[in-house]
């Protein structure tokens, strides 16, 4: 099942589980790197602040890789 958009991706950057936190960020790069599928990304600049707010999170994770 391909992610619908960053609507998904809004709501999955806030998972706590690191197993999931893996998995959707390996998703989110894949649909940053096919323009034909991030189409949606310009659109709702609040949602994409989200998925950034939650993303530098990440960085900041005790969890190494979570943080690569």
């Amino acid at each position: 099942m391909e992610p619908a958009g960053m609507d998904y991706f809004c709501e999955q950057v806030q998972q706590k589980d690191v197993g999931r936190r893996m998995q959707v960020g390996q998703e989110l790069l894949e649909y940053l790197s096919d323009p034909a599928r991030s189409t949606d990304l310009e659109q709702d600049q609040q949602r994409l602040d989200k998925v950034i707010d939650e993303l530098t999170a990440w960085v900041n994770s005790s969890n190494f890789k979570v943080r690569l």
